[in-house]
């Protein structure tokens, strides 16, 4: 039995040299976690004092909905000297807990007591709500939101709320959640928009809030509003581009009277032909009201491309002036393209969107009022009748006067007209306050001399403003002239046109060779001396007046000498600019013994290629003048090919007689 005890002694205290002897420490467990942070680790030491061993770790959560994982970790030898590993374990947890998450991690050698600690971290206390956005086209009119608690508590007596939309009625159900929302549990949120006009063009926004204490959160409902009737239809049809152009300033800042164009290219991208195709353009101010119709000088809002084939582009072009009261304001500009056809209609094919506006349905314009001073009174649209006019004739002018100024003016403006040779020096007064968009229309009459020399003339108008009531002033005067012409012609004293020699007549009129003047090419004009004097007299020719639109390339004969009673012509060439077209005004100037004769000349220019075929005309006029050499020439060739052919059939062989 002695034996016995000492041998089974000896045995279990091999077994227990052999063994892994554990020890815990340093553990770093965390005070508390959010309650949406999913995990958290705790890190702690394991210390083997015994022999090399395979350790496991396991355990179960004691309260909360979370688990842990750790890894098998092989530990060295300590037996000699203690080895120490740093372990860390990651504990994962259902989020909306509340409470605290306990557990025990148990480390178990695979040979040798297990070891273990026990853990006990608190979940922090949190109040949360989440609320979804919802995108909407504008036919649509109810939107789901869905309201979820975040938080780790319950949350009751949620108040949801909206914020306004001009032109629409927005009801929210429930108004009021008032059993608790359990963490982790969502209710639904209708909206419904019940839209009393039309919303305006671009992006709408709704923010409904839900709110209970101070606990509250946000969603957004957006609504889509394009220019096309039934919204977006189609993609058949695309607005492959828009160029907006201003011809005063910025391209996309727009003021009093300026002059706008706005090219919309259309694309067919289908298969086939689309017919009927029509594009719309809009102009929508910040009351979404549209007013584009209060443009001036637009011909049609709407224009008719007609068809357009698969793979091709029509463009279409809106030109307009810009109104007088146009307000400090941003606009929206939109453009559409539908077909009308009875296949499609715009409920079915229609787009409004643009890739090249700054969004996706609208380009922003900024309206803004004439700044400076000297600017704010203008005159537009004026309008001269008759004209051309006679003399002796009475002429009458209305203009509209504007102040497209960010200014309004009291008590009177002034309206003066000028033109010194016509004797005309007029003014009208408008005896009441003018204010920012105000116009008023004026009107002047005037009697044509009846020695006013028939040419066109530039009638001047300026403005006065500011009015000084102490001193009868005015402290503003627009620093530009507003002119209008008048082609006076007819019925006037004769030889009005001449001056100085009135022994000296000149008329003029086209050579036969250019019966028009054309833009870019030469134009003769015969001019017809007559010396009405008792005795010879020769008579120096020049021409003024013409070198804003032609060039003269020669004058023949410079000096005309011409005996009483006779007449003589000169030949006056000039080459006309290729840019101009319409009347053109010109002096032809005979001197005289220190004495000016002149005569004043209207000439009306086509435009370059309007001469259809014309580039014929020279030559044959050339042959026509020269028709007798041509026939010689013809002559001589003819007698020259008889010549060769007798040579040719007199050196010939003769041939063998049979």
């Amino acid at each position: 039995r002695l034996f016995t005890m000492i041998f089974m002694t000896a045995i279990l205290s091999l077994t227990m040299v052999s063994a892994a002897t554990l020890t815990i420490q340093n553990t770093n467990i965390p005070t508390s976690v959010n309650h949406n942070d999913g995990s958290f680790e705790i890190t702690f030491e394991l210390v083997n004092t015994g022999t090399a061993s395979l350790v496991q770790f396991v355990g179960t959560p004691t309260t909360g909905q979370s688990t842990y994982s750790i890894a098998d970790k092989t530990i060295a030898d300590g037996s000699t000297t203690p080895v120490t590993e740093t372990i860390t374990a990651t504990v994962n947890f259902n989020a909306n807990q509340n409470g605290n998450l306990e557990g025990t991690i148990i480390a178990t050698p695979a040979s040798g007591s297990p070891v273990s600690f026990d853990y006990s971290v608190p979940i922090s206390t949190s109040s949360s709500l989440s609320l979804t956005s919802a995108t909407l086209s504008e036919s649509q009119t109810e939107a789901t939101l869905t309201l979820t608690n975040d938080g780790n508590t319950p949350l009751s007596s949620i108040a949801l709320t909206s914020t306004d939309l001009t032109g629409a009625t927005i009801t929210i159900n429930p108004t009021l959640i008032t059993s608790p929302l359990i963490p982790g549990d969502s209710q639904t949120i209708t909206v419904e928009i019940t839209k009393t006009s039309k919303l305006n063009v671009g992006t709408s926004t709704i923010t409904v809030k839900a709110k209970t204490g101070s606990t509250e959160t946000t969603g957004t409902i957006t609504i889509e509003n394009n220019f096309c009737e039934a919204g977006e239809q189609g993609t058949d049809l695309e607005i492959s581009d828009v160029n907006i152009d201003n011809n005063d300033g910025d391209d996309e800042e727009w003021s009093p009277l300026d002059e706008i164009e706005v090219e919309v290219e259309v694309s067919n991208d289908a298969d086939e032909k689309i017919k009927d195709v029509f594009v719309e353009i809009g102009l929508f101010d910040s009351s979404g009201k549209n007013i584009i119709k209060d443009m001036e000088d637009l011909d049609d809002e709407e224009i008719d491309l007609g068809s357009i084939k698969d793979g091709d582009e029509k463009t279409a072009t809106f030109t307009f002036t810009v109104p007088a009261d146009f307000e400090d304001d941003k606009y929206r500009l939109v453009v559409k393209t539908y077909s009308d056809d009875n296949d499609f209609g715009e409920d079915k094919l229609c787009t409004s969107r643009v890739s090249d506006f700054d969004d996706d349905f609208f380009q922003e314009i900024d309206g803004e009022r004439e700044e400076d001073e000297e600017k704010h009174i203008v005159l537009n649209n004026i309008k001269i009748t008759p004209s051309p006019a006679q003399c002796n004739e009475r002429v009458q002018v209305t203009a509209e006067v504007f102040n497209i100024g960010d200014e309004d003016y009291e008590d009177q403006v002034r309206v003066t007209m000028f033109n010194s040779d016509l004797g005309i020096n007029a003014e009208n007064i408008i005896r009441e306050d003018f204010d920012q968009g105000d116009s008023e229309l004026i009107d002047f009459e005037f009697d044509v001399p009846s020695s006013a020399t028939e040419k066109i003339h530039i009638i001047e108008f300026k403005t006065y403003y500011d009015y000084d009531e102490d001193d009868d002033t005015y402290d503003e005067t627009s620093d530009e002239e507003f002119t209008v012409t008048l082609r006076v012609e007819g019925n006037c004293n004769a030889g009005s046109g001449n001056n100085g020699d009135s022994n000296v007549q000149i008329t003029a009129e086209l050579d036969s060779e250019t019966p028009e003047a054309i833009a870019g090419e030469q134009v003769i004009i015969n001019a017809i001396l007559k010396n009405n004097g008792n005795e010879d007299a020769t008579y120096a020719i020049g021409v003024d007046g013409n070198s804003d639109w032609s060039q003269v390339s020669s004058i023949e004969p410079r000096l005309l000498t011409l005996s009483p009673g006779q007449s003589g012509e000169v030949g006056i060439v000039l080459l006309v600019n290729s840019d101009v077209s319409g009347d053109q005004e010109l002096t032809i100037r005979s001197s005289h013994n220190g004495l000016t004769t002149e005569q004043n000349i209207i000439l009306a220019v086509q435009p370059a290629g309007s001469q259809g075929s014309s580039d014929l005309g020279p030559f044959v006029g050339h042959i026509k003048n020269n028709w007798f050499i041509y026939l010689i020439i013809l002559v001589n060739v003819i007698l020259i090919i008889a010549i060769i052919l007798v040579i040719r059939s007199m050196v010939a062989p003769a041939r063998p007689t049979l």
